[in-house]
């Protein structure tokens, strides 16, 4: 703790611990808080298997906490955070079967029950004949052979398959030595004995049921591949310290990787071994791990990927690694992670989660491009990876005042499909990526070449923070990411308006195209004239109340709305060009029959076409006595861009009433299409012979006929 009082006025004092800094202005008072810090010293993490998963980690000072890895409001928020009755230390273990039950060690095992919260400690550690030792990282894990069996290390290891309810002790006391007879735990403590180890990490093997890795805090390694019946001493001979991590392969059972800290003795130096024969012999694999860094170089944590063979992750005192060689060589991976003590890291589907001390939690979202490079596919000029399946959420599902900046958040990943590309030079032109449903339809067009933001981004009803800039795809020499968030193109509107569902930089204009249902894509990139393409599938919020046919129908009405959208858009245009040209012929120094039939026919276009400029997406009709106004272009597009936003807030199938509000504005749009033809061509004729006697250019005709709209089921 370190406390700074201003010399020039004691009332104003600034106050570091572990939970972050906090300022007072009245002598102690009051304090500002320390959440808006990310400064969470993170002792291990686990993560659950909901969907958006928690990420749960033990803190030092501030106590457990689980917090989502995706939040609803459009960011990771305090609505997405709470804390965890578990300890600041220790570990934490989800029930695979039912994430509404966790585990934490730190002191005790506790069992916590969600959304209750209650919890309660069911360690064997309260029996005292146990005489059972722990460490301040005591390992808590559920094994892979049994998703119902808990296995806890004390200096033996302890399995239930109850809850904690009874437990059994598989293994003698491993905290000493090979050959050496344990002291009685009865007598510990007495002066002259011999003081054992407590288990400090632990690897339970995901290929071979009953192996299991543990290594101590003296420098042990013991391994049995029995379930127990069986240990032997694996230990590295002439290796001090402590044994920080040890990770069993999810390939080779006779493979594994440990992690060694001999830096309370003021060796800073990284050890990272493997053994490919169940320990018989280790090898040192720290080739390309930074050394003599001033934050320090020691390793802390090694993880595999578990569906790449050889792809290793390894967090030290300082940074991040990766290794694309079973660790015989090591590459920072450090890009936009601060200098921080990496502590753990979890593997979750296609995402890596590290926990620090120090800066928080830290995602790398879609480690695909990584799992693809181990085939070397860098080299090439250009390189689409093929992203990982994308889930199909909203941006943010709020209806109401969105949170303020200054409140504590951080950014959710990217919506939709992650997308990775390498460019070996920077193009000559501007790069494009469709996206193609099962027909080969393109369904969504990006670009990376100048986009135009929407008319109302320079003057918006909120400050201009909260505005996303208009979306193009990046396109540097070396690695680029973007992102498609599932959406079709947008539809032509006449006005746009940007939702209360708010998010700083991130709030696109409305309305926005429909959300593509489940199923198989195809994305396109095209560079300097050569195209490149992956396969992606998109698979159904797994939290979502409708089913897939449901999602279908939502999807086949939505893209009927835009096309009908569409159609009274380009009916507007083509209105619009005849009124261009018509204005030259209201000219008063023309003829008045002229002007006066020119008028007349103006008004007669403006009351198909419509004004653009009023209500909500533009397009309202004025108050006409008698009634409302006959159906306009401009009116119909903004009913229909009303309705399209109605439905996109959640997943449903269409109800009758959505079905006849469609119908309605589909009749609606009909009649203008059919007065608009009757215009285009009879009354069109009638004011051309006007203007043919008084020896005036005609009017052309639009010579592209309108699609008429698909109003039935």
């Amino acid at each position: 703790q370190q406390l700074w009082i201003d010399p020039t006025n004691g009332q104003r004092m600034l106050f570091g611990y572990d939970q972050g800094a906090i300022v007072t202005l009245d002598g102690g008072q009051t304090w500002s808080s320390w959440y808006n810090q990310s400064t969470e010293q993170v002792y291990h993490i686990a993560v659950d298997n909901s969907w958006p998963p928690f990420v749960y980690a033990s803190q030092q000072d501030a106590g457990a906490i689980r917090t989502r890895l995706r939040g609803n409001q459009g960011a990771i928020t305090p609505l997405d955070w709470n804390p965890v009755p578990g300890w600041e230390w220790g570990s934490e273990a989800p029930d695979p079967l039912n994430s509404n039950i966790v585990y934490a060690s730190g002191i005790g095992v506790f069992k916590i029950s969600y959304p209750s919260e209650q919890w309660i400690d069911v360690s064997p550690q309260l029996d005292p004949a146990l005489h059972a030792r722990q460490s301040i990282s005591q390992p808590l894990a559920f094994a892979p052979w049994n998703p119902r069996e808990l296995v806890a290390a004390f200096q033996f290891v302890m399995t239930s398959i109850d809850g904690g309810a009874h437990w059994t002790r598989i293994s003698p006391d491993l905290g000493y030595p090979k050959d050496t007879v344990p002291t009685p735990d009865s007598l510990r403590g007495k002066p002259g004995l011999l003081v054992g180890g407590t288990i400090q990490s632990m690897a339970l093997s995901p290929v071979k049921r009953g192996e299991i890795w543990v290594g101590t805090n003296t420098s042990l390694i013991k391994l049995t591949q029995d379930e127990g019946k069986t240990w032997q001493d694996v230990s590295i001979p002439n290796q001090p310290g402590d044994v920080l991590a040890i990770e069993a392969s999810h390939f080779d059972a006779g493979e594994a990787y440990v992690v060694f800290a001999w830096y309370s003795s003021g060796d800073f130096t990284p050890y990272v071994y493997r053994t490919r024969d169940y320990g018989k012999t280790w090898t040192l694999i720290t080739n390309g791990l930074a050394t003599g860094q001033p934050s320090g170089s020691f390793a802390r944590v090694v993880r595999e990927d578990p569906k790449t063979r050889g792809l290793l992750f390894a967090g030290t005192e300082s940074g991040m690694y990766v290794s694309f060689d079973d660790g015989d060589h090591w590459q920072s991976l450090q890009l936009n992670l601060p200098n921080t003590s990496c502590r753990d890291l979890v593997i979750h589907g296609n995402d890596l989660v590290l926990g620090t001390y120090g800066r928080g939690i830290w995602v790398l979202d879609d480690i695909s491009p990584l799992r693809q490079m181990m085939t070397g596919t860098t080299s090439e000029p250009v390189h689409l990876f093929a992203p990982g399946e994308a889930v199909r959420v909203r941006r943010n599902v709020g209806n109401d005042t969105p949170f303020p900046p200054e409140v504590p958040h951080a950014l959710n990943p990217p919506d939709g499909a992650i997308i990775y590309y390498s460019l070996a030079a920077k193009p000559a032109g501007a790069i494009t990526l469709d996206v193609l449903d099962a027909t080969g339809t393109v369904v969504r067009h990006m670009t990376s070449g100048p986009v135009e933001p929407v008319k109302e981004a320079a003057r918006p009803p909120e400050p201009n923070f909260w505005i996303a800039p208009p979306f193009r795809l990046p396109a540097e020499a070396g690695g680029n990411r973007s992102n498609w968030d599932l959406r079709g193109d947008a539809p032509p509107v006449f006005a746009h308006t940007f939702e209360i569902n708010a998010n700083p930089g991130l709030t696109p204009p409305s309305p926005l195209g429909p959300l593509v249902p489940p199923g198989a894509y195809a994305l396109r990139l095209t560079v300097d004239g050569k195209s490149y393409t992956q396969p992606l599938t998109v698979v159904n919020d797994p939290r979502s109340p409708a089913t897939v046919a449901d999602v279908r129908a939502q999807y086949a009405l939505e893209t009927r709305v835009v096309a009908a959208m569409q159609t009274a858009w380009d009916g507007y245009q083509q209105v619009a060009a005849a009124r261009g040209v018509v204005a030259a012929d209201t000219a008063s120094s023309l003829p008045a029959a002229v002007v006066t039939a020119a008028k007349a026919f103006d008004s007669t276009l403006v009351a198909v076409g419509g004004e653009p400029t009023s209500g909500r997406f533009g397009g309202g009709g004025a108050f006409r006595p008698g009634g409302p106004p006959p159906p306009t272009f401009a009116g119909v597009n903004g009913t229909l861009g009303r309705q399209l936003n109605a439905l996109e807030t959640g997943d449903l199938a269409p109800t009758e009433a959505m079905q006849a509000a469609y119908a309605a504005a589909c009749k609606d749009l009909t009649n203008a299409v059919t007065r608009w033809t009757g215009i285009n061509g009879a009354a069109l004729t009638t004011f051309n012979a006007v203007l043919a006697q008084n020896n005036l250019k005609p009017v052309p005709a639009a010579t592209v006929a309108l699609a008429a709209p698909r109003c039935g089921g």
